[in-house]
């Protein structure tokens, strides 16, 4: 009877203890909704360096203790201006997944991982216009294929939303030359 409370009092001491430790997020995903950049990129008729915006998001997905999974996606729009127009753009629209490391210790988390996925390109260039009306433009549309480290560290605001921070660089092809899209951003990832 001694040996059975023992291990009674045993096994509830460690189910207290463990239940004490902090529970792990199991994913957290959310807006990228501040994403300021710079669009490096070259078509027939320029080279494009122009700062770009952006608005997207992530799924992250954690699991074997330091181990982190996804979906990641967004919207980049750049205008840039030519000889003849202020209104030339070139938008890239892309998805796809990545896989990385990531650590929470106390109140912040930190991952670090690789993006690939596909993206399309909408590059309109406005060579000149009247008013309105554009009388010498050229539109490229292009898929291409993406990839981009990224590197986040998100903080606890509470158990379950967290404010991150994000930096990654998209790079494709495009017009038989590479093009990069740095950006930061911005957002607020809800958690479970």
């Amino acid at each position: 009877m001694k040996k059975f409370l023992l291990v009674l009092v045993g096994v509830l001491f460690i189910n207290i203890v463990s239940s004490q430790e902090e529970k792990r997020n199991l994913y957290s995903g959310g807006m990228l909704i501040v994403q300021p950049g710079m669009t490096i990129a070259t078509n027939e008729h320029q080279d494009i360096r122009h700062m770009s915006t952006a608005v997207g998001g992530i799924l992250r997905l954690y699991f074997c203790d330091y181990l982190t999974a996804g979906l990641y996606g967004g919207s980049q729009k750049t205008s840039y201006p030519t000889a003849g127009s202020k209104n030339s753009y070139f938008n890239l629209g892309y998805g796809g997944a990545f896989f990385g490391y990531s650590r929470q210790i106390h109140k912040f988390r930190y991952t670090a991982s690789l993006y690939a996925g596909m993206g399309a390109i909408s590059n309109l260039h406005v060579s000149s216009q009247a008013e309105n009306h554009l009388t010498d433009a050229d539109l490229y549309k292009v898929s291409t294929f993406l990839y981009s480290p990224i590197f986040s560290v998100d903080y606890a605001l509470t158990r379950r939303i967290y404010a991150t921070c994000q930096v990654v660089c998209l790079t494709g092809k495009y017009n038989a030359s590479q093009f990069y899209n740095p950006v930061l951003q911005l957002g607020l990832l809800f958690s479970r």
